[in-house]
């Protein structure tokens, strides 16, 4: 049927509550009810019990309504629909309907808490899921609940409105991994499926390394089941860290609150608004505290169901932008202030709107201003708090303008109160840096037209200060091929002995083989759990390792990527270095352990600790030195039969990110935090020079053949190129649109390949200089 110039009647509306209409009416009386206020009011009045939702809002003070408004009749009873629904799935019986139960109180927070994450308490038993996994096909394996597909499930993690959180083992890819399956009770619904595996699909375009990453988006073959399989994060919710009332240091909020943005920056750019920024969204990672933003996209797949059934609107109501509870479309800026909200709660212990009924908190929402946090908690700087203030407005105009703006101050400010570490330091694209606008950018006082300035321009990682430099400075004009469209960082990569092949080492666990020349991927498989932060080959070509976040070191055949060998580091290894002759491997680890393996028995020779993480290892040409560099910012030099330090070289001012011996003497060059790049005599221990013109934190260095020059990888996307003899950059490279995080020399041409966050490489024809 294809009416639209008539109101629907009231058979119709019901039929669109409770999913039973066909596509073609849909598509038509959903477009109806967009336009017609009379049906949306009835639409409303059937879904709530024949109080209308405006009514409801308008009776609604700062405190609880009264006794006689007709909110609580109607809590009342969508309670009890609820009780019964909720008693129905579990086995459990219904909690009595007149208790209060609002989005201020846990019980009614979504229970997915660890929406992407290892469980932190035990599985829960078969006989307490029940019923619940009815739709799971029968494992071979008795260790698991059931399977799914190829997944093998292990337990249940959490649940929410639209669905359940599995913890699975891929058994194609050998991975754990989260499932997130929609609710039994909306399958049935096409048009909420189709919404839920639409939304995941979009998700999966997001590669960041502040996102979580969505492996895939299916439908089971026997049962048509909607599920999506996703990155699995061991670790626990910002939910979870905000407890009792309390508020988290300064430096804390500033450095989650970076990644968050960059998280969300990162989406927007792929045009997905997340529309649900909230604490239990929010996942920190174990040992890394990284944080990783998850179920983007979900809440607009809530929308067809709840929106029809209850009237309400799509998100959790303590983080609700003003459009969002006036059911308006939210754009970027509606997550903006969602990651005020979240920004000012974790500030001052205080959600900012929070009320004793979800309808109370959304009037203040529209409604009121809170105190600024600095008010509210004295140890929060002004700058921060201000910039909280105006992700907050009520008006998304007078909001920041976009998610890497707040990055980039966010950035700063955790910068200024103290040390970030590298792997938490969030990609953020340049070209955005400059563009403030919203009411921050116009405030009057002194004060915060300084603290917005500061914010947006010192730190050394974003320097927006020297993009006015780099005006009309495009770089040298050396041809270059790019290699796009990984998925994610690309941390490391490494020229094949021919030159025809390049590996590259990516954050979502994988490790890809390019054809240099047809510019092809040739391969893609699973290295690690996690973040790949190094591959190298060894001299021969033989071999090729890697490391990852997940502490293993791994040992392939180069030609089939057959897995030889590995070994357990027992922590996140960020620097490998195979010996000139192949033998041996040195790692260096986060928790300041060196390891030397021997590489054909994948064994641990003899290893050694000292403070801090180790981010950087090279071996001397001729085998007899190891040097490491790390967060304690001293370069050390080690016999290497003996693991004895024969040089402590102090003169850096922040962490060594990298460090490379020259291929034929004992010049060393380390680099790293705030420009720091410093050639050594390995041997002596003494500093030869420095090198003066990078525009930023230096994150990879390596030598050409003979050791004349050497190329570096910068925070702001250029790489340069050095004359070792004089220390003068002879050439930069641009390209990249964010950290150039490792170089790698072609052994047989005049070539270096780039690697970036921006989640390209670039392959660099240099035959110019060799003139």
């Amino acid at each position: 049927m294809n009416r639209v110039e008539t109101h629907l009647n009231e058979s119709e509306l019901r039929s669109l509550i409770d999913g039973s209409v066909d596509d073609a009416s849909y598509a038509s009386w959903t477009k109806h009810l967009d336009a017609c206020e009379s049906c949306q009011e009835a639409l409303q009045t059937i879904a709530t019990g024949e109080i209308p939702i405006d009514s409801l809002v308008a009776d609604v003070d700062q405190a609880n309504p009264t006794e006689q408004s007709a909110y609580w009749p109607a809590v009342a009873r969508v309670q009890a629909e609820i009780a019964e629904q909720l008693g129905q799935r579990r086995g459990t019986v219904a909690p009595d309907a007149t208790e209060t139960l609002t989005d201020t109180d846990p019980a009614s927070q979504d229970s997915t808490k660890n929406a992407s994450m290892g469980p932190k308490t035990p599985r829960e038993s078969r006989d307490a899921i029940s019923g619940e996994l009815d739709f799971l096909e029968p494992s071979d394996d008795p260790a698991y609940l059931g399977q799914l597909e190829h997944f093998q499930i292990a337990g249940v993690i959490g649940r929410g409105g639209m669905g359940i959180v599995l913890e699975a083992f891929d058994t194609h890819l050998t991975r754990p991994v989260a499932i997130k399956v929609l609710n039994p009770q909306f399958q049935e619904n096409e048009i909420a499926r189709q919404r839920f595996c639409r939304e995941g699909r979009a998700a999966a375009a997001i590669a960041h390394e502040h996102v979580v990453a969505m492996h895939q988006v299916a439908k089971a073959d026997r049962n048509q089941v909607a599920f999506l399989v996703m990155q699995m994060i061991e670790g626990d919710t910002l939910e979870s860290r905000i407890v009792d009332g309390q508020p988290m240091p300064a430096g804390d909020v500033a450095r989650i609150g970076m990644q968050i943005a960059s998280g969300l920056s990162a989406a927007h750019k792929q045009g997905m608004i997340h529309r649900d920024v909230k604490p239990a969204n929010v996942l920190i990672e174990r040992e890394t505290e990284r944080v990783k933003l998850t179920d983007f996209g979900l809440a607009r797949a809530a929308d067809d169901i709840k929106l029809t059934k209850t009237g309400m609107v799509t998100g959790t109501p303590l983080y609700m932008s003003p459009e969002q509870t006036l059911g308006e479309d939210a754009d970027e800026r509606s997550d903006l202030f969602s990651l005020g909200a979240v920004l000012y709660e974790m500030a001052t212990g205080i959600a900012p709107f929070r009320a004793p009924s979800a309808m109370g908190v959304m009037k203040r929402i529209l409604d009121e201003q809170p105190k600024p946090p600095h008010q509210v908690n004295g140890q929060i700087p002004r700058p921060l708090s201000e910039l909280i203030v105006s992700l907050l407005a009520k008006s998304a105009e007078d909001r920041p303008a976009s998610a890497s703006v707040v990055a980039s101050a966010l950035a700063s400010t955790a910068q200024e109160l103290g040390s970030v570490s590298p792997m938490q330091v969030p990609a953020i694209a340049a070209s955005d840096a400059g563009k403030i606008s919203g009411s921050y950018s116009r405030q009057t006082r002194r004060y915060a037209i300084a603290a917005w300035t500061a914010a947006a321009v010192a730190a050394a990682s974003l320097a927006f200060a020297l993009m006015f430099n780099r005006v009309g400075d495009k770089g040298d004009p050396f041809p270059s091929i790019v290699l796009p469209d990984n998925p994610g960082t690309v941390w490391s990569v490494d020229f094949s002995d021919d030159g025809t092949r390049l590996l590259a080492a990516i954050e979502d666990g994988t490790v890809r083989s390019w054809n240099v020349a047809t510019q092809e991927l040739e391969m893609s498989f699973n290295a690690h759990r996690g973040i790949v932060w190094m591959v190298q080959y060894s001299p021969d070509g033989r071999i090729v390792a890697t490391s990852g976040d997940d502490g293993m070191i791994k040992f392939w055949d180069s030609t089939s990527f057959e897995l030889l060998n590995d070994f357990d580091a027992e922590s996140a290894v960020r620097g490998i270095a195979f010996s000139p002759d192949g033998k041996w491997l040195a790692t260096g680890n986060r928790d300041g352990t060196l390891h030397i393996i021997d590489v054909e028995s994948a064994t641990m020779l003899r290893s050694s600790n000292h403070s801090g993480s180790i981010l950087g290892v090279a071996f001397s040409p001729d085998g007899k030195w190891i040097a490491t560099g790390g967060s304690d910012k001293v370069v050390r030099v080690f016999d290497c039969q003996s693991l004895e330090i024969r040089q402590t070289l102090e003169g850096h001012s922040g962490p060594i990110y990298n460090l490379r011996f020259g291929p034929t003497s004992s010049m060393l060059a380390s680099v790293g935090w705030n420009k720091n790049a410093i050639l050594w005599n390995g041997e002596t221990g003494q500093l030869v020079r420095r090198l003066e013109g990078s525009e930023g934190d230096i994150w990879a260095v390596s030598f050409c053949q003979d050791g004349s020059r050497l190329v570096t990888g910068e925070q702001l996307g250029a790489a340069r190129v050095w004359d070792v003899a004089t220390g003068e950059p002879i050439a930069t490279l641009r390209g990249h649109t964010s950290a150039v995080h490792n170089v790698s020399l072609d052994r047989t041409a005049y070539r270096v390949a780039t690697s970036s966050r921006d989640g390209t490489i670039r392959v660099w024809d240099m035959s110019e200089l060799a003139e």
